[in-house]
């Protein structure tokens, strides 16, 4: 438990830990709200003991308020192979041997690279 807050705190050091609010106004009035986004799996959030769903900032291009599309790709991915949704955000954060060490999240506008690597990842026998 303790390793996982760790790694919750490590995100929000680095990228933020944004609310729907946060979100809403990074994105303004042209995208849908936060809970829309992360309905149709567009976005990725975790839940705080206290409820509230919290969005890790490095999903958002703050200077082009946009989402980054290769997130929802990603996540389609896990989704359908049984991950939840904050396997798939510590992945994108996590050193990856498929990426020669990277992280997925250095590696944001390297879309081929992050797909072999999620593949990789889900074929890989434990």
């Amino acid at each position: 438990m303790r390793a996982a807050c760790a790694k919750w705190v490590a995100i929000e050091l680095e990228f933020g830990l944004l609310s729907g609010a946060d979100v809403d106004a990074l994105l303004g009035p042209h995208w849908p709200p936060a809970g829309c986004l992360a309905a149709e799996r567009r976005i990725l959030g975790v839940a705080t003991k206290a409820g509230r769903v919290l969005y890790p900032g490095f999903q958002f291009d703050s200077t082009a308020h946009t989402v980054r599309p290769i997130l929802a790709e990603v996540a389609q991915i896990g989704l359908d192979a049984g991950w939840k949704d904050r396997h798939i955000l510590q992945w994108f954060v996590a050193p990856n041997g498929s990426l020669h060490g990277d992280r997925p999240v250095d590696l944001l506008d390297d879309r081929e690279r992050l797909l072999a690597a999620v593949h990789a990842d889900l074929e890989t026998v434990w």
